[in-house]
């Protein structure tokens, strides 16, 4: 890695942790925001999708959807680049290739979301520099940068983004999601890795080989992402690695959330700003994302479909940055009987404090009905039971049943909780 890429880098690992001790008040931030907001114009003004409203209050943009930005990347995008180049780039940058985009920009494709489409990103050289030492900057003490860092993740697919960890002076490997655990522990025991980033389904898995007899990893960092956990499967996940994973987020719209000292996730409103959308019947959220560095592909008011729930008191780390629960799944899990709104996590919860967290199984809901399948060799009944006494506390006379079966349904993501309309 060059002399600049390392100094771009730098810098902004050095941001992140000057912005984490200065940034300590409210209107501070807020003031900080709209600086970045300001800085943003130019990218804006460049973006056809954007440009009407280039140098207006942020109030003044719609709210768009993932879907609405995926349905015309040419114009949600400030370089020129033309949908069918960036998916061809996204497409050769899975299979090993060259993207063969300008000036060294980059494209990919993210995991995709509960409808099963995959995101599209774009990145500058200068973006990726920048989401490096972000990353750095919010997971790594500066202390800690004095030691080989060794970083395994266990993805979909690899892209460049997650290649440049190791110009960025760490020792990277990628492991397929779609390895197995046999497979996928024997590279992390040759890798030999200090950091380790995976889904929770994966990480369950890869505990269960270990309580086998499997090789244990030596971790100092132990992370999640893409999907829901629930708390007794992180707490069993703590006793087998040596410590809780802690949890990212992470979205084709930007790099949203990281944990903090205590393992709270905070929301990145030093490089974002999160507006908060309610969802009916609930205590719950979902966030329209602004992302305030992001050029190359703007991502301006995008509202996910993420259910965010903020903490009831303020995380003892002291950050004013928005500090929520983990997210818990999709607004289109909501199970919805009427005006009875069930969140995925009350669901999860009681599915796992029956079965306990090594069970593998799949809740659906529906207007009439619910169905639950559990995985040999945990007994389905009491996850039946949790359901039905949940769904009757709530007023919801409908039927439940349970059986045994495979317990997940195919695709790189785990939804344990749905609904189906």
């Amino acid at each position: 890695m060059n002399g600049p890429r390392r100094s771009r880098i730098l810098g902004a690992y050095l941001r992140t942790r000057i912005a984490a001790a200065t940034l300590t008040r409210r209107a501070a931030l807020e003031a900080h925001q709209q600086r970045l907001w300001r800085r943003l114009a130019p990218a804006l003004a460049a973006t056809p999708a954007l440009r009407a409203l280039a140098g207006r209050p942020l109030a003044a943009f719609a709210v768009v959807t993932p879907a609405q930005v995926r349905a015309d990347v040419a114009a949600w995008n400030s370089l020129d680049l033309t949908a069918d180049a960036a998916r061809a780039a996204a497409e050769a940058a899975e299979a090993g290739r060259d993207g063969g985009l300008p000036g060294g920009v980059q494209a990919g494709f993210s995991t995709g979301g509960g409808d099963g489409a995959r995101g599209l990103f774009i990145t500058t050289p200068a973006e990726r520099d920048d989401y490096l030492g972000t990353l750095l900057g919010k997971l790594i003490e500066p202390g800690r940068l004095l030691r080989p860092l060794r970083a395994a993740l266990i993805l979909r697919a690899n892209n460049r983004l997650y290649q440049d960890i190791q110009g960025a002076g760490a020792a990277f490997a990628f492991i397929g999601l779609d390895a197995g655990p046999d497979r996928q522990l024997a590279a992390l025991e040759a890798f030999a890795p200090t950091h380790l980033v995976a889904p929770p389904h994966v990480l369950a898995a890869l505990a269960a080989w270990i309580e086998a007899g499997g090789w244990r990893p030596r971790l100092d960092g132990l992370f999640y992402g893409a999907e829901p956990i629930g708390a007794l499967e992180q707490a069993w996940l703590g006793e087998v690695f040596g410590g809780a994973p802690r949890p990212l987020y992470q979205a084709t719209e930007g790099f949203l959330g990281a944990p903090c000292r205590h393992g709270t996730l905070h929301l990145n409103e030093d490089g974002l700003i999160v507006e908060l959308e309610p969802v009916a019947g609930t205590d719950r959220f979902t966030p329209i994302v602004t992302d305030l560095r992001r050029r190359g592909q703007p991502m301006v008011r995008v509202r996910l479909d993420d259910l965010i729930r903020p903490l009831d008191e303020p995380c003892p780390c002291g950050s004013l940055r928005l500090a929520i629960h983990s997210v818990e799944g999709r607004l289109g899990d909501v199970w919805r009987f009427g005006e009875v709104a069930i969140p995925p996590r009350e669901i999860d919860s009681r599915i796992e404090n029956a079965l306990g967290p090594r069970a593998i199984w799949t809740a659906r809901g529906g207007p009439g009905a619910a169905w639950i399948e559990v995985a040999a060799p945990a007994d389905p009944e009491p996850a039946r039971a949790a359901v039905e006494a949940l769904l009757r506390a709530r007023g919801v006379p409908v039927s439940v049943t349970a059986s045994a079966g495979p317990g997940r349904e195919p695709g790189p993501k785990r939804r344990r909780v749905r609904w189906t309309p």
